[in-house]
């Protein structure tokens, strides 16, 4: 049987400088190709991207969040991908008028995350979770906590891997072309809302509802990792958002006005130090000018 051609096109993409170097290293600890692979995951996320984002950007958000990622150490990637989930990457970017790079390091930042990675950039959530439960979610909880997680994930996104009646091929082929690459995260985040968020009435829990991308990570998110992940840290993560409220974006741009104030604040002092100074010279010499002519005058005058 004759195997469908896929018509394939390049798209050049600007991402953070480590996440390529670790994806390419855990791409190939997989035995996987590279663009084949991040073609199946990208075109099974852009469709998630749809379903997560209900809200689209305003243009605001959309300029905020283009200004943020170009904080960020970018460097070109070209991919090979196959023309449909190209168009698709872009269509969805369109309507949710979401900057394209911002969608791809979201992706790639959350294909290399582990545990730790993971922890700081919801760490919002796992809190809220955590104060909700007194304690108890992180007495008990982790990311691969995954009891009961089955029930909550969306239908319409579950793959039955039948590993005791396929062969190891075909139970990979599922997992690498079928399965978001993201389920286990998923699983997690919806089984603590749906748990907890009815258990204890925590609205807040509830409001992480499809957060893979319509959650904004904190600016310091990743400024927060400990030592070992120094190679990760950034100032400013606000650029791996897909989503941010105008609301969100003028509480950030109250935040960076007090930083501005706060570090310009000894250059200030330092300012008005020398000013006082220099008046101060000035003053003394005007009136050491005029000593010296009243002393001329009064020698004159004798």
């Amino acid at each position: 049987m004759a195997t469908k051609e896929i018509n394939k096109t390049k798209i050049l993409v600007k991402v953070h400088e480590p996440l390529i170097t670790i994806m390419q290293h855990k791409i190939e600890a997989a035995c996987l190709k590279r663009d084949a692979y991040l073609d199946k995951a990208l075109r099974i996320e852009a469709e998630f991207l749809r379903e997560e984002m209900a809200t689209p950007n305003s243009d605001k958000a959309k300029k905020f969040i283009t200004e943020q990622l170009s904080e960020l150490r970018l460097k070109p990637l070209t991919l090979v991908l196959s023309t449909e989930t190209v168009n698709l990457i872009n269509e969805v970017c369109k309507e949710k008028n979401v900057p394209r790079d911002a969608f791809m390091n979201r992706f790639f930042l959350l294909l290399i995350a582990t545990d730790t990675v993971l922890t700081a950039l919801f760490n919002e959530f796992l809190s809220i979770a955590d104060l909700a439960t007194m304690g108890e979610f992180s007495e008990s909880h982790g990311w691969d906590y995954l009891e009961e997680a089955g029930y909550y994930y969306p239908s319409s996104a579950t793959v039955e891997l039948m590993f005791r009646t396929k062969v190891a091929l075909d139970s990979l082929e599922e997992i690498a072309t079928k399965v978001s690459p993201f389920l286990n995260v998923r699983l997690f985040i919806n089984f603590i809302i749906y748990k907890y968020g009815d258990e204890y009435g925590d609205e807040r829990i509830r409001s992480f509802h499809k957060a893979m991308y319509s959650f904004p990570f904190e600016e310091n998110a990743l400024k927060m990792l400990p030592d070992d992940y120094d190679f990760l840290r950034v100032d400013n993560s606000l650029g791996f958002n897909t989503f941010i409220s105008d609301e969100y974006i003028e509480r950030c741009e109250s935040f960076i006005e007090l930083d501005d104030l706060l570090t310009k604040q000894p250059e200030k002092e330092k300012f008005l130090s020398v000013m006082k100074k220099e008046k101060k010279e000035k003053q003394q010499a005007v009136f050491e000018s005029l000593e010296k002519r009243r002393a001329k005058i009064e020698g004159e005058a004798k």
